[in-house]
């Protein structure tokens, strides 16, 4: 087979493999030691009334994280630190994120402030279903509380990779989640034992947890040249740019937000455990895209900010080709893999303690569901990163408006037969809807009509994730999975489907002479030798 020259990959494809490569490692990381959470959650406490007001009173700061830090805060502030720092001097880029940092921290405590007092009447927006049960209500309540100084902690975090990112530092703002999930492993067998109410233990650690964050981000501040002492951010021109392009951008995350709340609500009126059926089941999904897909596109984020900024378009058409091909690459196995291996991977994950094979089987159920959205999921979040990086932030506002409608209204009217499955393909149903309008309003733009779509690389991706899938459909029946991971034989079939359709993906991309698999291939070989030569 004739090789491709990596001479042929560009300066800017090696970049983003590379920083996705570290992004990739730190983050696989943290969503193993967040899988342990889980699992450790799920073997303590269950899929009952305890478990589902912890993931309800966790989903509160976290939807408000997202307004704050990485949903809007960090898509807006990157491009703009970028171009201040092109067009001006770093020294005064500097200056404007310590400013933003001021911004940051006076909004966040605020927040956090009014979210504490209000806990109650949040409570109730996002399940109003538990106010039939007094305890249960009064449990999230609690649990809310002890957990919302975590979105100070959270945005400072976010703050931090955008200003890391730009600089080309991506390994302190990947490996941060790890000490979240650390912690709160930790307060479960330190903490939670010690406790009239063993669940508040779990809450505490979400704490410990974000403090650990912070700390880890302040070396590499200190190495970029970066202040960490807010500065007055009144009056500053680029402050004010910087709000004019979060405006959008907030009320775009916002609505978004809306949404989880309206899709949170229904889960509440559904039998009990279904929420952390559901939540299970994304966190599985969100592997994928956090591991690969969103790391590719963190990768690609500065890049594309500095094209931007220079007005190529030719090297912006090229890292949107590159990063949707590297993305596709991993999702659409990815997804195929969930959707026809969520019955084995949720047995041998959940199928202990007190998670009983009911639940089994609606996670998995869900995760089916959910598995036919990663792809769509991967896309919405580049082609959102190219809106972003174009410094257009009201376009993905007006389509996230128009498609959350759309999921909230079948989500409803799907779950009222088919309960959190239902739910699941509400989403699934909103989101490719929402990526393509994204894709359409892209159109508008003259230079972004010329082909960037790796169409040839798609079409070899789907074929060999269907050899894939029938090998994993065919090979998954020697598993006795009603026996989950007690049995000998589960563990065995578990591992040849993991590295038999891994292998076989693989080998037939490279028969087929994939360009983007053939070209990583040669990359990893080259730095392998790199590695060995240094030591």
């Amino acid at each position: 087979m004739k090789s491709i020259p990596l001479k042929n990959t560009s300066e800017d494809s090696r970049r983003i493999l590379k920083r996705a490569g570290t992004i990739t490692f730190f983050t696989f990381l943290s969503r193993v030691l967040g899988a342990v959470r889980d699992l450790v959650i799920a073997h303590v406490f269950g899929a009952g009334w305890i478990t589902d007001a912890f993931v309800q009173a966790f989903t509160i700061p976290n939807v408000l994280r997202r307004l704050t830090a990485e949903g809007s805060m960090t898509l807006a502030f990157l491009p703009l630190y970028t171009e201040i720092r092109e067009k001006n001097d770093p020294h005064t880029a500097k200056k404007f994120a310590s400013k933003t940092l001021g911004l940051v921290l006076g909004m966040t405590t605020i927040l956090t402030g009014l979210g504490m007092i209000f806990s109650p009447q949040l409570v109730f927006l996002f399940a109003a279903g538990f106010a039939s049960s007094p305890e249960k209500f009064q449990l999230t309540v609690i649990l809310t509380r002890i957990m919302f100084p975590y979105l100070i902690l959270v945005s400072l975090v976010a703050w931090s990779m955008g200003i890391l990112n730009a600089e080309g530092r991506f390994a302190a703002p990947a490996a941060a989640p790890i000490f979240l999930n650390v912690g709160m492993i930790g307060a479960a067998f330190v903490i939670s034992p010690f406790l009239e109410k063993p669940i508040i233990g779990i809450g505490v650690g979400v704490l410990l947890g974000g403090i650990i964050q912070i700390f880890l981000q302040i070396p590499s501040l200190i190495q970029v040249g970066q202040s960490i002492t807010p500065r007055n951010f009144f009056n500053d021109q680029h402050i004010q740019r910087l709000l004019r392009l979060l405006g959008p951008s907030l009320i775009g995350v916002a609505v978004y937000q809306i949404n989880i709340i309206v899709l949170r609500n229904i889960a509440s009126f559904l039998p009990s455990g279904q929420v952390t059926h559901y939540y299970n089941a994304s966190r599985l999904s969100e592997l994928t895209l956090g591991v690969f897909a969103f790391a590719i596109t963190t990768a690609a984020f500065p890049e594309l900010s500095k094209h931007t900024s220079d007005t190529n378009w030719q090297k912006i058409r090229s890292t949107i080709c590159f990063t949707m091909a590297t993305t596709f690459l991993v999702v659409i196995p990815a997804s195929m893999g969930l959707l026809f291996a969520a019955e084995p991977i949720v047995s041998m994950l959940y199928f202990h303690g007190e998670y009983k094979w009911s639940d089994v089987q609606n996670t998995a159920l869900t995760l089916q569901a959910l598995a036919l959205s990663i792809p769509a999921v991967a896309l919405v979040r580049l082609k959102t990163s190219v809106f972003f990086s174009l410094k257009d932030s009201s376009t993905p506002v007006k389509i996230s408006i128009i498609s959350i409608v759309v999921t909230g209204i079948l989500g409803w009217w799907f779950s009222q037969t088919l309960e959190i499955f239902g739910l699941g393909l509400g989403l699934v149903a909103g989101t490719w809807f929402q990526f393509f309008l994204l894709r359409l309003f892209l159109l508008r733009q003259p230079e972004l009509r010329k082909s960037y779509i790796p169409l040839r690389s798609t079409l070899l991706f789907l074929f060999a994730s269907g050899g894939m899938s029938i090998f994993i459909w065919q090979f998954g029946k020697f598993g006795l999975w009603e026996q989950g991971p007690f049995l000998l034989q589960n563990w065995i079939v578990f591992a040849g489907l993991l590295v038999g359709s891994t292998l076989i993906y693989l080998l037939l991309l490279l028969l087929l002479r994939e360009d983007h698999a053939v070209r990583i291939s040669i990359q990893l070989k080259s730095e392998m030798k790199i590695f060995k030569s240094k030591n």
